[in-house]
């Protein structure tokens, strides 16, 4: 596990703010007033409150509290966890490139020599786009999806006595529920994997449903009704006659999650909150990055590797206490797993008696999608909005929904790399082993 030279001593710093606006009621489930639909979401602390300490990790960036007050106070936990739900990850694209020299041995065997040609990093960061006034749009995870639902193994909630399918709960934006909950079938795990990898695929929201299988199939739900009303039909998807509307409230809110995290004993609980990326296919991205690198080295038996590393993609809590410590030092866990300490004894108490983990909710951030035009008109087709609108965008880049006509944001990876390809083929070509390693910001 990374850690960070302030884990013994973390340091107050002051919170990133998740979204400017009133403070009165920080964490707040539902933006004020229905006569702003579209209200930013509830902000981060307010200014009297003392901030939670907290420190980023040195390898994976993440972001880490083992404040007392986070893993007591519900509200407390809630309100940390939305102040850095708008601090975006890292993405690094890391590109290496290798070919393979054979030598003659004096025994007359031959020997095989990997060498590298290029090794470099890439941040592309920069192409995602802002949180904006309204803070990154937070979700939570719905009842059928199967995830760590304070066990180390995905658990479902289910309604033991659910109503006919013609209605739907009274209030789910109060998020109470009577739910049950039970471990997933490996069927079930099995299509949520599915539907993960093909919404990873596709450049999707976790939002988005894309499956058929199941009556109500979508991983997670926006929690604000704000963020609810702004992603309606917002997904860029190549999939024709693709759909993401209808998008609900979730079962559970999150300050639900806080209070049942605050409310377990055990010493060795955590709560993740995952930032996740979507709007580009990052399998692509990786097969037109390695194709564009191929001409910038030679050799026998060239090959060009490259990867999309996601770095401070989690927020996570902890409490501060020894058996945490014992568990986080990577030096003694190597120790333990020689000596069969970790497999036999540690691993075993960690995942069947003291560990509770919870992943139950994230925030999200888009390389591309459609936001609504605040000028368009309900029931107004592209043609007719064009006509009336000078200087209009483009077309292509429009779409109607029924509010009324929304434009692309961003820029696909075809588009974003036509302009930026020269700084990796520049790097590639002028790579030298002792040369710079941090990576190239871009």
């Amino acid at each position: 596990m990374s850690s960070s030279s302030l884990v013994d001593n973390p340091t107050s710093y002051p919170p990133q703010t998740a979204a400017s606006g009133s403070a009165a009621n920080p964490i707040a489930p539902n933006p004020p007033g229905p006569s702003n639909p579209v209200a930013p979401n509830p902000p981060g602390p307010s200014p009297n409150a003392s901030p939670c300490s907290f420190w980023i990790t040195r390898t994976r960036k993440n972001v880490k509290s083992n404040d007392k007050r986070l893993n007591h106070d519900p509200r407390a936990l809630q309100h940390f966890l939305l102040t850095h739900a708008s601090g975006r990850p890292t993405v690094l694209i890391e590109c290496k490139g290798t070919h393979e020299v054979g030598s003659d041995n004096p025994d007359g065997t031959q020997t095989t020599i990997t060498e590298t040609d290029f090794h470099f990093t890439v941040d592309i960061s920069s192409a995602l786009l802002p949180a904006n006034t309204y803070g990154a749009p937070v979700w939570v995870v719905a009842d059928e999806e199967p995830v760590k639902r304070g066990k180390y193994w995905r658990q479902i909630d289910y309604d033991p006595n659910p109503p006919p399918q013609a209605q739907t709960p009274a209030n789910l934006e109060a998020g109470h529920s009577r739910l049950r909950r039970r471990a997933a079938t490996p069927l079930e795990r099995k299509q949520a994997l599915d539907d993960a990898q093909r919404r990873k695929a596709l450049g999707l929201p976790p939002w988005a449903s894309i499956s058929a299988q199941t009556p109500d199939p979508t991983g997670v739900r926006l929690l604000f009704p704000g963020d609810r009303l702004r992603f309606d039909k917002a997904s860029v998807c190549a999939i024709e006659g693709f759909s993401d509307s209808n998008l609900v409230a979730p079962t559970k809110t999150l300050d639900e999650w806080a209070e049942e995290y605050c409310a377990s004993w055990s010493p060795l609980k955590e709560f993740r909150f995952m930032r996740t990326v979507y709007g580009w296919d990052l399998a692509e991205v990786q097969r037109q990055v390695a194709s564009s690198l191929a001409p910038c080295h030679g050799g026998d038996d060239k090959k060009e590797t490259v990867t999309v590393i996601i770095k401070g993609n989690e927020v996570v809590v902890r409490p501060k206490n020894l058996l945490w410590w014992i568990y986080g030092l990577g030096f003694f866990r190597i120790l333990f797993y020689i000596t069969l300490v970790y497999p036999f004894i540690l691993w075993p108490i960690k995942k069947f008696l003291l560990a509770r983990c919870w992943k139950v909710a994230g925030s999200s951030f888009a390389f591309v999608r459609y936001e609504h035009l605040e000028d368009s008109k309900p029931g107004e087709t592209v043609a007719q909005y064009i006509a009336r609108v000078p200087q209009a965008p483009q077309a292509k880049d429009l779409k109607a929904t029924s509010r009324g006509i929304s434009k692309i944001v961003g820029q696909s990876f075809a588009d974003w790399y036509s302009v930026n390809a020269q700084h990796f083929t520049t790097a590639a070509r002028g790579w030298n082993k002792g040369g710079q390693r941090n990576p190239i910001v871009v």
